[in-house]
């Protein structure tokens, strides 16, 4: 049996995508490898969800190592930046002292069935971004363990703090570029979610393309099926008689809200459109202001992340779904939420920069309409179109989405893929 270690600060029980995604991905691969999660304190805990909050636990076959950090508000700038460095160190202490000798998952079989999975063959580390300071700690860690390692990017650092505005170009930014690009260099192989992500890398980076493979993220299409009709969210919200427009995820830097409730400002203008509501589902260092902006408008609804077992529920709520991302972002990052509403069903407003993989997706498969960021006149018109047309054409579009998740975005497949990168890296 193979052994591989995930380092990434969200993990169950948290509800944020990339920790659900990661909780599926070592849970898939438990059967066949000996797996463990090294995580940090949830953001968002799923109600009702008991964790050990700092020591080791199994759950589902995955031994997890709960690490200690500090855990102020995202919204502070220094917080956040408390918060990240303050994780990273803990793996370092980690690294050195527990992370000696990862701690197996504690199977329920016999003792001489346990004794068998000590004969490890191969160790692989693959750590995320989450936070993005974790290869300047991780790197040195695998190679003192002469473990393979694999570097697994959610989104690309510095370059997104610095696309925000959040941080300038300046030369110490430049300087952790470099120490980051020097680790991502040393690994056996960087896993990134799309062709942007890829391109990123290689054009600006200098990362060799042949060090870099994709796999996209996913949503599991066993689980998330539409309910379009008698959905219980949309009775228990009282929202059956209107026209939902939502965004269901994660409310940070980078999804410009702020012009998407302008924009819904200027459709409900228009008095035969009255019955249309903006849903926005879940958290995020942005709540709080967009929910001072739209206070008094009774067009937008907050909700917050709803439990993963009534994901397809919510999600089938919307009659039309939006996935934004900030111009200057492309590249940095892929949107997961998009998987989650090609099961769903639903047609897709994508408020992404022309040209982009979700802008291309988008136009290719003719599930939804694209408008650039920024551009409220131009998003109102996107949504009053939605609004305008025939209920089998929207039925149409997201059927049409529903098959391209199954066909590329389904969980099994995406894990299967990220099984066979292990497979040929150990």
């Amino acid at each position: 049996m193979s052994r591989v270690c995930f380092i990434n600060r969200c993990y169950w029980p948290d509800s944020e995508a990339t920790g659900q995604l990661l909780t599926e991905l070592c849970e898939f691969l438990a059967p066949r490898w000996e797996v463990t999660a090294i995580a940090g304190q949830p953001n968002w805990e799923i109600e009702n969800e008991t964790f050990v909050r700092s020591g080791v636990q199994t759950r589902n076959g995955v031994a997890i190592h709960r690490l200690l950090h500090s855990r102020l508000p995202k919204s502070q700038r220094f917080a956040r930046v408390r918060n990240l460095v303050s994780f990273t160190l803990a793996v370092r202490r980690w690294g050195k002292t527990t992370g000696k000798n990862f701690v197996a998952p504690i199977y329920e079989s016999s003792s001489a069935e346990r004794n068998s999975n000590t004969n490890i063959k191969s160790e692989i580390i693959v750590c995320e971004t989450d936070p993005f300071l974790l290869p300047l700690v991780v790197g040195p860690m695998a190679r003192r363990r002469k473990a393979r390692l694999i570097y697994y990017l959610q989104d690309i650092y510095p370059d997104v703090a610095v696309a925000v505005g959040v941080a300038k170009n300046n030369v110490p930014i430049r300087f952790l570029r470099n120490r980051l690009k020097a680790e991502y260099l040393r690994a056996d192989c960087i896993v990134v979610l799309d062709e942007d992500m890829r391109h990123r890398l290689v054009d600006c980076w200098g990362i060799p393309k042949k060090k870099l493979q994709i796999v996209p993220n996913w949503m599991n299409c066993s689980t998330v099926t539409p309910i379009k009709s008698n959905n219980p969210f949309r009775a228990e919200q009282r929202l059956d008689d209107n026209f939902v427009v939502m965004h269901s995820g994660n409310m940070g830097l980078t999804q410009r809200l702020d012009v998407l409730i302008d924009a819904m400002r200027l459709v409900s203008n228009h008095v035969a459109e009255r019955r249309i509501t903006l849903a926005l589902v879940g958290n995020g260092a942005k709540r709080h202001e967009l929910e001072v902006q739209s206070a008094g408008y009774d067009h937008v609804r907050f909700f917050d992340y709803q439990p993963r077992e009534i994901l397809a529920a919510s999600l089938s709520a919307a009659d039309l779904h939006i996935v934004s991302m900030d111009a200057a972002i492309t590249g940095c990052l892929a949107p997961s939420k998009l998987y989650g509403i090609l099961a769903s069903g639903t047609p897709v407003l994508a408020i992404v920069p022309e040209g982009n993989a979700v802008w291309r997706l988008v136009e290719k498969e003719r599930i939804g309409w694209n408008v650039a960021p920024g551009d409220r006149n131009a998003i109102a018109e996107a949504i009053r179109n939605s609004l305008r047309m025939e209920r089998s054409e929207l039925k149409a579009m997201g059927e049409r989405g529903r098959a391209l998740a199954e066909r590329l975005y389904d969980k099994q497949i995406c894990c299967e893929a990220f099984e066979a990168i292990l497979k040929s890296t150990s």
